[in-house]
């Protein structure tokens, strides 16, 4: 690991792991108190949201839980411990609906720590998935955000099945419920069913596609053209569109932005009838999103969602990929949304607790 501030956390972690036998339980406490943190303390017992045993239950049942399974099944585990999590954790956000067989289901989770620490961010709310993790290709979403002391935390999980804009509105919306929040801006990368997630469930927000993912999309389409030099002249121009147009002077920006499209868009008519129609399903309806000249040049790329991720894979899935959906989601809970709660138990206060809960 390098000498970057999040290495230096997992090193520390590592460090009291190994020195507690491998007892996480134990590992978390030790960290708990070198930053100071009391858990016996009724106020960090509030940031958990629940009693002592939820305490417990979040830091050494997890082997106990997997120990326990009377099948192989991974949906049997995973209900087990949802229902467990449910019962003992009733202030966090926990959601397992499914149909006889699970080819249809929705997972939702959210710590009650997220329900104040959303509101003293004052940055734009990025979600993103990722298919790698779970067998099957199921994508696991995250809704992510940046501190002002620049640590990027998931705020929430979710993962559906099918993959469709309906469900991804309903998780992203359950979670802005939970939380008491009303997003002004989303960020997320150019797939179109998060976009219409965002658009129906949240019509007055703004939405940015990040540019990267924009442009790594464009350069992989070159088979829908048949003359190579349109193939450049299109990726040139989604470049300019997206990432280069200069945003310091509105009326350059809008003119060089009109020319560029139409010149765009009058190519693909006239010469390129298939990248035309691949154009029309991907970019044009959704423009808002990903040009300059209606995103501005704020928050151009989704890199804090794409770092959460590259940190989860790397450090608490050790670049394992297609594993079971139940260890997944039980490391997610009980490992990664720590963070959140050790978080939260360093900040000022923001809003009453107990305010929140009774809402």
């Amino acid at each position: 690991m390098g000498s970057h501030y999040a290495s230096k956390f997992y090193q520390k972690w590592i460090e009291l792991y190994i020195k507690n036998g491998g007892k996480q339980f134990l590992a978390q406490k030790a960290f708990f108190d070198n930053f100071g943190i009391d858990t016996n303390n009724k106020e960090t017992m509030k940031l958990f949201a629940q009693s002592t045993d939820a305490l417990k239950h979040k830091f050494y049942r997890l082997d106990e839980i997997i120990a326990q399974r009377l099948s192989n099944d991974p949906y049997t585990s995973l209900e087990a411990f949802l229902n467990n999590l449910q019962e003992e954790c009733p202030d966090d956000l926990v959601q397992f609906d499914y149909n006889g067989d699970f080819s249809e289901f929705t997972i939702i989770y959210a710590p009650f720590a997220a329900k104040e620490l959303v509101h003293s961010i004052d940055n734009p709310r990025h979600v993103d998935s990722t298919h790698s993790l779970i067998k099957g290709k199921i994508q696991l979403f995250a809704v992510t955000m940046k501190t002002s002391q620049n640590t990027i935390f998931p705020f929430c999980y979710f993962l559906v099945n099918p993959q469709t804009s309906e469900k991804i509105q309903e998780c992203l919306v359950k979670f802005c419920e939970f939380a008491h929040l009303d997003p002004q801006h989303w960020s997320a990368d150019c797939a179109l069913n998060i976009a219409r997630a965002i658009e129906d469930g949240f019509p007055l927000a703004q939405l940015s596609w990040c540019a990267v993912h924009v442009l790594r999309a464009c350069a992989k389409v070159g088979s829908y053209f048949d003359n190579p030099q349109n193939f450049e002249n299109f990726y040139l121009a989604m470049d300019f569109l997206t990432l280069r147009a200069d945003a310091t002077n509105a009326e350059k920006l809008a003119e060089e932005s009109d020319e560029t499209y139409e010149f765009l868009t009058t190519m693909l008519e006239e010469e390129e009838p298939r990248a035309l129609k691949y154009f029309d399903k991907q970019w044009r309806r959704t423009k808002e999103h990903w040009m300059m000249l209606y995103r501005g040049e704020g928050d151009s790329t989704n890199n804090i969602a794409e770092s959460h991720f590259h940190q989860l894979k790397q450090t608490f899935f050790l670049g394992k990929k297609n594993e079971r959906i139940d260890d997944i989601v039980i490391t997610l809970v009980s490992m990664v949304m720590l963070g959140i709660v050790a978080l939260r138990s360093t900040l000022p206060n923001t809003c009453e607790f107990d305010t929140l809960r009774n809402r």
